[in-house]
């Protein structure tokens, strides 16, 4: 059974990934989806290399191919635009794990990751951890080299508890989905916040959102039908 839990927009090409923890996705033409309630392009692929780290906590998508953190703190990267022939190879990133110990529990927060900039020849990356049960979001940088570690650069505060979260603009901004769908956006410049969506939670449980390529937001949710069959749902706006 697929059951994405993650979502993230090409920064090239107008196209949509949901993903499962354990790195099975499903490829969505947004310039398709613009046009519910019409017929979906949808392919199905495979992650290759991710499973033995761990369930994948976030995930994002540029020109370089997709970035991915799993919940041992391990950063992998799938180069490339798009997958080839339904698979996707992933490997390692250079550099230390992401710290999202949780004293040998499963890491139950939210995260985002994305890269930043190249320096020399390392890719620089940034990340923003929402630990369990704590009201805000830890912003990590790292150089992108084999010796860097990740480094705490930042906090801030948050009204609501997020329940997914994504870099957007080349990690300027920073959005935040609550529980009943509503998402903030926090510019990474000065912590400063702003509402782009409006919450109602009509039964879906909320999983992800990015901003798409044409600038519009798309976001993912799972429904439960009355038999107990989760139903994943893409949503624009």
């Amino acid at each position: 059974l697929f059951e994405p839990q993650h979502l993230a927009c090409s920064d090239t090409f107008p196209a949509v990934l949901a993903l499962s923890r354990h790195g099975r996705g499903a490829l969505i033409a947004a310039s398709v989806a613009d046009e519910m309630p019409a017929p979906v392009d949808v392919k199905h692929l495979v992650l290759e290399g991710v499973a033995a780290h761990g369930p994948v906590v976030a995930t994002s998508w540029d020109s370089e191919g997709l970035l991915l953190v799993t919940g041992s703190g391990v950063v992998l990267e799938c180069p490339g635009g798009k997958p080839n022939d339904g698979r996707w190879h992933c490997t390692r990133a250079p550099g230390a794990k992401l710290p999202l110990a949780m004293g040998g529990k499963p890491f139950s927060g939210t995260v985002a990751v994305t890269r930043v900039g190249r320096q020399a020849d390392a890719v620089a990356l940034r990340a923003a951890v929402l630990f369990p049960e704590e009201a805000s979001v830890t912003i990590f940088s790292h150089a992108g080299h084999a010796a860097a570690a990740w480094l705490p650069t930042g906090e801030v505060r948050v009204a609501v508890p997020a329940v997914a979260a994504s870099f957007s603009a080349a990690g300027e901004h920073l959005l935040l989905t609550a529980a009943d769908g509503s998402i903030m956006q926090m510019m990474m410049a000065d912590g400063t916040m702003s509402e782009v969506a409006t919450g109602g939670n009509h039964g879906h449980a909320w999983k992800g959102a990015c901003r798409m390529l044409s600038g519009s937001l798309a976001r993912l949710a799972l429904s439960t039908s009355t038999s107990g069959v989760s139903e994943a749902k893409f949503i624009l706006g």
